[in-house]
């Protein structure tokens, strides 16, 4: 991407930033006016953000593959900056379409554990390429213990193998179980038994809403267990950065869609059912998508900065394009 155009298309995208953000409160305004419904504007406003969204990730995907110097690092970067587009559009879909809700929201929710995976073989292949074996370097390091409360309840996991591999296996944990309830969720609701935010014992979504945030808070946990122990090796790639813009897109995302389901469980968020078709659990699931439009556009800008394109190594730029599709298509 030529230098000349990566700077009109930066001026072309702000110029377009601001001229949408000063329209937005006047066209807000003129929906009022002319009587819009809800769900139609916030389709409308959701679907700007869509927009503005899309080219910063486009963006910076292009920008990695014209400086392709790491492989081994960038392809696992190019997997996670396409979550953002990835979320955006599939939440703007389901806000539009409530019925296709059911088959767009597993898109999304196969994906995000795709992205865990993605963040630790990130983390890992860029130990490896830096410290050779990685289970060696850590077994000559002072014994990390657990954190509270864990530290009351587990024992310290031995430096070395079985660090590596305790942390790993909570983190592969997530991406399995998350699939996996999501499937048992879509099958459930062909019987009849699911219903998202209903809280009844004889209702499967309490269930595998408890089994996916119980194996998120363990795959953050074994994250940060990784960050702790890795740390000083981590710092030139600004690992806090990265693991904050994970945390916030997967799994803030996930308890901000649970906190609405809990609201419509004890009445705070209701609706009157004799005047639209619109039940509480169907305008939380909106708002949760309508939010996640606006939070995707924020989330692109701290992937710009968290997964910057050119990683320097002391490598020349390399323009195989071709290459690196074939690695980022890689499943590993």
């Amino acid at each position: 991407m030529a230098w000349p155009f990566r700077r009109v298309f930066r001026v072309c995208w702000w110029l377009l930033c601001t001229a949408t953000f000063c329209a937005l409160p006047l066209t807000i305004w003129e929906f009022k006016n002319q009587g819009w419904s809800p769900h139609y504007q916030a389709w409308f406003i959701g679907g700007i953000f869509v927009i503005l969204t899309t080219p910063i990730a486009v963006y910076e995907v292009a920008i990695h593959t014209e400086y392709y110097t790491r492989p081994r690092l960038q392809r696992h970067v190019i997997r996670i900056l396409w979550m953002v587009p990835i979320y955006s559009l599939d939440a703007w879909l389901a806000l539009r379409f409530k019925d296709a809700r059911a088959y767009l929201d597993p898109v999304r929710e196969i994906y995000e554990a795709y992205v865990i995976y993605n963040f630790y073989a990130y983390l890992m292949n860029y130990l490896e390429d830096e410290l050779g074996l990685v289970d060696e370097h850590l077994a000559k390091k002072a014994p990390t213990g657990h954190i509270w409360p864990f530290n009351h309840c587990l024992t310290p996991w031995r430096m070395g193998q079985e660090y590596i591999w305790e942390t790993k296996k909570g983190v592969t944990s997530y991406v399995i179980i998350r699939p996996l309830c999501t499937a048992l969720a879509l099958i459930t609701s062909q019987f009849g038994v699911y219903s998202e935010g209903s809280w009844r014992p004889n209702n499967s979504y309490p269930y595998l809403a408890m089994a996916t945030n119980l194996s998120q808070m363990w795959a953050l946990y074994c994250l940060v267990m990784f960050y702790h122990a890795f740390k000083d090796e981590l710092q030139p790639i600004r690992p806090l950065s990265k693991f904050l813009c994970i945390k916030a897109v997967v799994f803030l995302t996930f308890w901000q869609g649970l906190s609405l389901n809990i609201l419509v469980a004890v009445g705070a968020i209701k609706v009157n059912e004799q005047f639209t078709t619109y039940t509480a659990a169907d305008v939380a699931e909106g708002l949760q998508d309508f939010l996640i439009c606006i939070e995707m556009f924020l989330a692109a800008l701290a992937h710009a900065y968290a997964f910057p394109p050119r990683v320097r190594r002391g490598c020349q730029q390399q323009r195989g394009k071709q290459r690196c599709v074939g690695c980022v298509l890689r499943l590993t």
